[in-house]
């Protein structure tokens, strides 16, 4: 097993946060946490969705078995308030994975709301996203978005051949 953990690329629909601090939406949900420094706000409708790409580094045949997604949040209102984070890529071969944490509740502290989906085993294909969602009608503030992938590299083991010598290769034609 490998782990790698992937910053945020660029925005991607839907895109409905706003930048509260900060010189882009990509620098602002960046590490290192740098809390009121640079962040977005949900603003306080119901559902308001932020996404972003992911480029990790992954191959073709590496097999995702847990995906972890940071988020550094608090509530920016006078009451607490709810959100959730989630993912969605293309497996090798076509479809989609995708998954959405159940809520995290943002107090007025910046902190660490981390949502595990484990029990994968997805071969990595291409187009991952990560996105954050407030579900109730109160403002929710990240200032930290990221992903860590834990993965079998090579699909896993596979029933490949074990790499040859010239040797063994010359043995092998002329026997």
């Amino acid at each position: 097993m490998a782990t790698l953990t992937a910053q945020v690329a660029a925005t991607t629909s839907p895109d409905n946060w706003n930048l509260a601090a900060g010189a882009s939406k990509v620098a602002a949900v960046t590490s290192p946490d740098d809390d009121a420094t640079t962040y977005l706000s949900s603003g306080s409708s119901s559902d308001t969705i932020q996404t972003f790409t992911v480029s990790p580094a992954l191959s073709t045949g590496d097999t995702i078995t847990q995906i972890d997604i940071t988020a550094r949040a608090r509530r920016s209102g006078g009451s607490n308030a709810n959100f959730k984070v989630g993912y969605a890529f293309t497996p090798n071969g076509g479809g989609s994975q995708s998954d959405e944490s159940s809520n995290n509740l943002s107090t007025n502290s910046w902190t660490d709301f981390t949502s595990s989906f484990s029990s994968l085993s997805v071969v990595w294909g291409s187009a991952l996203t990560i996105y954050i969602k407030n579900t109730q009608a109160k403002s929710v503030d990240v200032t930290t978005l990221n992903i860590t992938i834990t993965y079998t590299p090579g699909g896993g083991g596979g029933s490949a051949q074990p790499p040859r010598t010239l040797h063994q290769v010359r043995m092998r034609i002329n026997a």
